[in-house]
């Protein structure tokens, strides 16, 4: 009798630790904002209450930021990040609880376009 119980226990266990497993996916967005000074935004991804990562990046100038909603709080945004002129790109590690939605937003200098990805792992 305790070998079915713990036989039981133990497939209960799998089962729960897959479930788990499956529906905390890695997601990822991305956006892309055309040269010109336009405004984009990735779709909305969910935290894993782990670390993520925020890349944007541009030949010649442009910003980004991003938005962290909450369940029960305001939405809150992070500090904008400028390119330069020149060119270059940003990358920024972020923690992403799993109560939280996070979504990326990007604005093109006025020559070249702003390509980025936001992920919700590292």
């Amino acid at each position: 009798m305790r070998k079915v119980f713990r036989i039981s226990g133990l497939a209960v266990l799998i089962s729960v630790m897959t479930a788990t497993t499956v529906f905390a996916a890695n997601q990822s967005s991305t956006a892309y904002a055309r040269g010109g000074g336009y405004d984009a935004s990735s779709g909305t991804i969910s935290g894993q209450g782990q670390m993520g990562k925020v890349k944007f990046n541009s030949s010649g100038g442009g910003w980004g930021f991003y938005s962290k909603s909450c369940s029960g709080a305001e939405t809150t945004y992070s500090d904008a990040y400028y390119i330069p002129k020149s060119g270059g790109s940003i990358e920024l590690d972020v923690p992403m609880p799993s109560n939280c939605q996070f979504k990326l937003h990007i604005t093109s200098g006025p020559d070249y376009p702003v390509a980025g990805t936001i992920q919700n792992h590292s």
